[in-house]
C-alpha cells in the first residue's frame, strides 16, 4: 500500500508531502489545477520515462519519493529477495536534473530504472491516461483467468516437466546408441584390448614400485650370476677338484693340509648352493615382463585419456555399452514407451486445465458484461478467447480478452479499440470482478468518469468504493457522485505567488466540512449555493 508521497520541484509542485490511507481516496480540483501532476509523480518515481521538462522552476533538480508497505507474503517479495532488498517498507526515491541526469534509489540502494519499474508493477496499477493496463495486457490474461477461477496449473507443470525429462532421456539415449553403433568396430577393438590386459585398481603403482626395487637389486643379481659362472668353469661339481686333492695328500700323510682341503670343499659346496638359491629367487620376477605390463597400462590410460586406476571402470563401462548395443532396440523401445506415457499424462492434465479455463472464462465474461451497462458501456462486448498453442508448462492455451466498444463493431484487443475513459471504466469493471483474485495493492484511476454523469457516475462511484474496500484505490474525478464516495478526499488547487512570479500546485486533505464544500463546488461551480451544499451532504451521507 502507498503510504506517503513526497514531491519537490516537480513541474508545478514546489514542496508537497502527502499521506495516504486504505479504502477509496478521491482527488478533485478545478480543471488545470494539476491533479494529473500527482499521477505523473507516481509514474516518475516508479520508473516511467523522465524528461527535463518535469523539473520545476524552483531549482535545477526534481525529487520524488514514494513509500509503500508490503506484507511478508507479498508477490513482489521473491523479486526483492533476488536483488538483496529487505524490509517490510519500500522507499522509492528518484531525482532528475535539468540537464537530464538522474538517480533511482530503493531503500537507499541504487537500482536501475528497469528494476524499479518491475517492482512497481507489483505495487501500483495506474489506469487512464497512462499506458499501464495490467488487466488489458494479453501476457497477463492467462494468470488473471486462473486467479479468477481458482485454477491451479501446478499439476500440468509437473506433468510437463516429467514429459520433457522422458523426452530428453529418450533423445539422448538414441543419439548415444547411434553414435556407438557407428563406432562399434573401434569400441570392440578397444574392449578386446582392455579385456586382454585386464588391469586392476592400484596395479600401476604396485608395478612401478616393484620395477624400481628390481632395478636397484640389479647389481646384486649380476654379481651372483658372474660368481656362479666363474665357479662353473671347474665343472658341475667344482668341490670335487678340492676333494680329489685332499685324497691325494692322504697318501702322503699330510693330515693338517688334508683337513683344510676337506673343509674348503665343504664350504665351496655350501657357497654354490646358496648362490644357486639366490639366483633362483631373483629370477622369480622378470623385470622385462613387469616393465612391459607397466608401460602397456600407461599407454592405454593415455589413449583413453583417463588415469591408470580408472581403466578397470572404463572396461566395465565399455562392456555395458557393448551389451547395450546388442539390446539397444529393446532399450530404446522402453524409453519411447516411457515418453509416450508421460506425454499422455500431460495431455490429460492439460485437457482438464483447458476445460476448467473455459468454464471460468464463461463466468468471467458474464460478470464483466453485467458490470458494463451501468458504466455507460452497454453497447460493449467482452469475451475471453482461448486458442490452442504448443504445449507449455502452463498448458496448451493462449488466453486473451477481446471485445468491442460499440454494437456491431469488430472485436479486437481491448486496449487497442477503447478510448481513455472507456478503457478506465472497462478496467474498473474487470477489477471489480477480479479484485479477490490477486493484483497490485494500489489502484489509481484517471479519466474514469470522462463523459458521464448522473446514474452512470453514481455506478462508477459505487464500484470504486467496492474496489476500495479491498484495495487501496485513488481516483482523479470531476464527478460529485464519485467524489462523495471517497473515504479520503484531497483537493488540488493552483496558487500564484506575486513575489516569485511562479504558479504552484497545492494539495489539501479535506475534513468533513471541507468535503461538503468541495463536492458542492463540483455541483454548482465557483458560486456555491445552499442547494448545492444540501445536495453534496445528501450525496456524502447516502
Amino acid at each position: 500500500m502507498l503510504t506517503s508521497l513526497v514531491i519537490k520541484n516537480f513541474i508545478l509542485i514546489e514542496d508537497l508531502e502527502l499521506f495516504f490511507a486504505h479504502r477509496l481516496s478521491v482527488l478533485t480540483g478545478e480543471t488545470g489545477a494539476g491533479k494529473s501532476i500527482l499521477l505523473d509523480a507516481v509514474g516518475f518515481v516508479l520508473g516511467s520515462r523522465a524528461e527535463s521538462s518535469l523539473v520545476g522552476a524552483n531549482g535545477d533538480t526534481a525529487v520524488v519519493s514514494a513509500t509503500f508497505e508490503i506484507g511478508a507474503g507479498h508477490p513482489v517479495r521473491s523479486l526483492l529477495d533476488e536483488n538483496g532488498i529487505i524490509g517490510s517498507e519500500l522507499v522509492f526515491r528518484r531525482t532528475l536534473t535539468r540537464d537530464g541526469k538522474g538517480k533511482m534509489l530503493l531503500n537507499d540502494m541504487p537500482v536501475t530504472v528497469t528494476l524499479a519499474k518491475s517492482i512497481g508493477a507489483y505495487l501500483v496499477e495506474i489506469h487512464g491516461q497512462f499506458d499501464n493496463h495490467r488487466l488489458l495486457d494479453p501476457s497477463t490474461h492467462i494468470a488473471v483467468l486462473d486467479e479468477f477461477g481458482g485454477i491451479d496449473a501446478g499439476g500440468v507443470a509437473v506433468a510437463y516437466s516429467k514429459w520433457q525429462i522422458a523426452m530428453a532421456e529418450h533423445a539422448r539415449a538414441r543419439e548415444e546408441f547411434e553414435k556407438a553403433k557407428a563406432d562399434e568396430d573401434y569400441l570392440r577393438h578397444n574392449l578386446d584390448e582392455l579385456a586382454k590386459l585386464n588391469p586392476s585398481a592400484g596395479e600401476e603403482e604396485l608395478l612401478d614400485a616393484r620395477r624400481h626395487s628390481m632395478m636397484a637389486g640389479e647389481k646384486v643379481r649380476t654379481a651372483i650370476a658372474d660368481a656362479l659362472a666363474n665357479i662353473s668353469r671347474f665343472g658341475p661339481e667344482p668341490s670335487s677338484f678340492i676333494s680329489g686333492a685332499a685324497r691325494i695328500l692322504e697318501r702322503a700323510d699330510v693330515p693338517d693340509i688334508t683337513a683344510m682341503l676337506d673343509s674348503a670343499a665343504s664350504q665351496l659346496m655350501d657357497a654354490v648352493e646358496r648362490l644357486t638359491d639366490l639366483s633362483a629367487a631373483a629370477d622369480g620376477d622378470n623385470l622385462d615382463d613387469i616393465t612391459d605390463r607397466l608401460f602397456k597400462i600407461r599407454e592405454l590410460a593415455r589413449k583413453h585419456r583417463v588415469k591408470p586406476d580408472e581403466l578397470p571402470g572404463l572396461l566395465v563401462s565399455m562392456r555395458k555399452i557393448a551389451e547395450g548395443l546388442e539390446n539397444s532396440d529393446g532399450f530404446l523401445r522402453g524409453l519411447a514407451a516411457k515418453e509416450e506415457v508421460a506425454k499422455a499424462e500431460y495431455d490429460y492434465e492439460a485437457a482438464a486445465l483447458t476445460n476448467a479455463r473455459q468454464r471460468a472464462a464463461e463466468t468471467l465474461a458474464e460478470r464483466v458484461l453485467a458490470e458494463l451497462a451501468p458504466l455507460k458501456l452497454g453497447g460493449a462486448t467482452f469475451r475471453v478467447n482461448i486458442a490452442p498453442v504448443h504445449p507449455r508448462p502452463n498448458g496448451v492455451d493462449d488466453v486473451c480478452f477481446v471485445g468491442s466498444m460499440n454494437v456491431g463493431a469488430r472485436e479486437g484487443l481491448l486496449h487497442k479499440i477503447a478510448s481513455g475513459g472507456e478503457l478506465a471504466r472497462l478496467t474498473l469493471a474487470l477489477k471489480v470482478v477480479t479484485m479477490d483474485s490477486g493484483s497490485a495493492d494500489t489502484m489509481i484511476f484517471d479519466e474514469v468518469d470522462t463523459g458521464i454523469s448522473g446514474a452512470t457516475a453514481a455506478a462508477v462511484g459505487e464500484r470504486l468504493a467496492r474496489l476500495g474496500a479491498n484495495l487501496q484505490t485513488l481516483v482523479i474525478t470531476h464527478s460529485p457522485q464519485v467524489a462523495a464516495r471517497g473515504a479520503n478526499h484531497y483537493r488540488v488547487s493552483k496558487s500564484y505567488n506575486e513575489e516569485t512570479g511562479r504558479t504552484t500546485t497545492l494539495v489539501e486533505a479535506l475534513a468533513t466540512r471541507g468535503r461538503v464544500l468541495e463536492v458542492a463546488r463540483i455541483i454548482s461551480g465557483d458560486k456555491i449555493t445552499q442547494e448545492a451544499i444540501n445536495a453534496a451532504e445528501s450525496l456524502i451521507n447516502n
